[in-house]
């Protein structure tokens, strides 16, 4: 899970009696971005895992550091009306989510706020400019992929599951997780308990690594209900391996396809293969039916494909003879919609399979007005925005953010308009400062609450060229 991403705060250093493994209580005032709580002792920062704004709370110090301090509650002392209890059992030990206990609507409303601030301190724009959340749709079994692990739990035994919080060399046991769809979750059990049972995944006490299974993604449609299933291993070929991908097609209809994709020893990958069915799925989004391969990058909650594309779509609103640039346009999620309202998209994508997907998406809605272009964005964007007077672009970089080149290849652009799709408010922000230092002033954000019970939010930024 990413890291909590905040600069450190310029309060007073820790007062000389202030020690890692002192128990301090704290009144907790904010939560930052990442989910923890921030209060302050005697005006030093701490920032205490576990504790909701509202709160007052005993906490034990971790770790001192100049300027702030980090601690875990040990105790509440004084409740938020918005705590409520966890509805997963593993939440605590599993690092997967860390606001399963505060209410869904409040955390919408935190996060808001975390990134108003972040626009604040980073890109320097008023908090005004970030509008309401979005809701997405139900806080539970929301997931269109997750990624397993096979390692040793605290025991030493070998399970498959999600990292430990706050130990990633450790995995916990997942029985149900609650933000996969229950047919994610059958898949799963059936899965840990057969690759044990061929002696896919090591016993306890037989070496260091788990065996030839290593990781697990699940990728589950919503529109269609197609399962995909993507197996990551060591090398070797034992035939145990393909019988446990037909046994598994077998007794789950629903799952069409086991893919394999094989790492060596330095973690290098060394090739992809189909162990059954097909490698993809389709997925369908309003009157879209979308190829999504095992490989390619899609958005993460299933109920909030549709909501995330009109608001993206809606913030460009691309008119009849326009050019649109596309970046990052992966298999065609926001293309087919952008194409249909303007004269032609220019779509660029680094995925080589994502761009096969995506030309066959477009074939399959009747849509022509679409260049897919595949390479490094970095490299190719020079070449297309010289060839081109581009009226919007609509961006939709990883996590990381836009790589710095294409940043200010952006702001020296002569685009009209461009909404920002981001998974992370921190780089968001980051590259906002750039692109309105080159001539763009910010409308507005919006938060798309993709990922409850996490500290994640998608956000869709709207930026426009004043003079033009």
């Amino acid at each position: 899970m990413h890291e909590t991403t905040f600069d450190a705060p310029t309060g007073p250093a820790a007062p000389p009696a202030l020690r890692a493994g002192d128990s301090v209580e704290v009144e907790i005032t904010d939560l930052a971005f990442g989910g923890r709580g921030v209060g302050r002792v005697g005006g030093f920062v701490v920032f205490v895992e576990g504790a909701l704004a509202g709160e007052r709370v005993r906490a034990r110090l971790r770790r001192v550091r100049r300027g702030f301090a980090e601690a875990v509650c040990d105790a509440i002392l004084r409740p938020s009306p918005e705590r409520v209890a966890p509805p997963c059992g593993h939440f605590g030990a599993c690092g997967g989510c860390d606001l399963q206990h505060l209410a869904p609507a409040a955390q919408a409303r935190a996060k808001r706020d975390q990134v108003a601030t972040l626009l604040e301190r980073i890109a320097g724009q008023p908090a005004s400019l970030v509008r309401d959340p979005v809701i997405a749709g139900a806080p539970e079994g929301y997931r269109f992929r997750m990624d397993f692990a096979w390692g040793r739990d605290a025991s030493g035994r070998t399970v498959l599951g999600l990292h430990q919080r706050g130990r990633p060399d450790r995995i916990v046991r997942i029985d149900r997780c609650h933000i996969l769809p229950d047919p994610g979750n059958a898949i799963l059990g059936r899965l840990a308990a057969e690759a044990a049972s061929r002696r896919l995944v090591t016993p306890a006490g037989r070496g260091g690594t788990p065996g030839l299974l290593r990781r697990a993604g699940l990728q589950i449609a919503s529109g269609t209900g197609e399962i995909l299933l993507t197996l990551e291993t060591g090398r070797g070929d034992p035939p145990a391996l393909a019988e446990l991908a037909r046994d598994l097609v077998r007794r789950h209809p629903r799952l069409v396809g086991v893919v394999r994709r094989e790492f060596d020893r330095r973690g290098e990958p060394v090739g992809a293969s189909i162990l059954a069915g097909r490698d993809h799925l389709f997925e369908r989004i309003d009157d879209d039916r979308l190829k999504v391969p095992a490989s390619a990058f899609f958005q993460a909650n299933r109920f909030g494909f549709a909501p995330l594309r009109r608001e993206a779509v809606g913030a460009l609103a691309p008119a009849a003879g326009e050019l649109i640039l596309e970046l990052f346009s992966g298999v065609g999620f926001f293309t087919l919609p952008l194409a249909r309202r303007c004269a032609e998209v220019v779509a660029i994508e680094g995925w080589r399979e994502a761009v096969a997907a995506a030309r066959d998406n477009a074939a399959r809605a009747g849509i022509r007005n679409v260049r897919f272009v595949g390479g490094d964005v970095v490299e190719v964007l020079p070449a297309i925005l010289a060839g081109g007077r581009f009226d919007g672009a609509l961006v939709d970089p990883p996590r990381a953010g836009l790589p710095p080149p294409v940043t200010r290849a952006l702001a020296a652009a002569s685009l009209r308009r461009l909404v920002y799709v981001s998974c992370d408010p921190g780089t968001l922000a980051r590259d906002l400062k750039t692109l309105i230092g080159g001539g763009f002033e910010l409308e507005a954000v919006v938060p798309v609450d993709l990922f409850p019970h996490t500290h994640h939010i998608e956000c869709v930024a709207r930026l426009r060229r004043p003079d033009r």
